[in-house]
């Protein structure tokens, strides 16, 4: 990125020397995740709580499509705000996304229906596996540094 007005490095490059970048990426990461996490909750929440019949699998799937592009200019614009963009990366994410929503839903499903448990524990589900699992896909994959002409990979 280049410097700002002022010929400083853009705020998501500076950092004390102690503090390492992958550390500050997980904070980002992990703070945009809550945010994401409460809105995707509330959302399952209202959509079973006030479009009664409506399942709690449903609404973990309306919730999700409802979510996704929140998720996704979140994390490109606060989260891997330092990467550069590449015009797959939308693609890498709704990859990404599709195995989160399997994984969501699909734990939806089996918490609440073959479990018979509330769907509270579906969301707390999604809560604990999703974000170790995207945090790894958008690291290494989804909003990877672009590879240029003549460096090998």
């Amino acid at each position: 990125m280049p410097p700002d007005a002022e010929g400083l490095a853009p705020v998501a490059t500076r950092r004390p020397w102690f503090f390492p970048a992958l550390l500050e990426r997980a904070i980002r990461y992990g703070g945009v995740g809550v945010v994401i996490s409460v809105l995707y909750s509330l959302c399952v929440i209202a959509i079973v709580q006030f479009l009664r019949p409506i399942s709690p699998t449903i609404a973990s799937v309306l919730a999700f499509i409802a979510i996704t592009p929140v998720a996704y200019l979140a994390h490109r614009r606060i989260t891997f705000a330092d990467r550069p963009y590449d015009k797959l990366q939308p693609l890498r994410f709704a990859f990404s996304t599709t195995a989160s929503f399997v994984i969501a839903v699909g734990g939806m499903y089996w918490i609440t229906v073959i479990a018979g448990r509330s769907y509270l524990l579906g969301i707390a589900w999604n809560w604990l596996i999703i974000p170790a699992m995207n945090f790894l896909a958008y690291l290494l994959w989804v909003f990877r540094a672009a590879r240029t002409k003549g460096r090998t990979a």
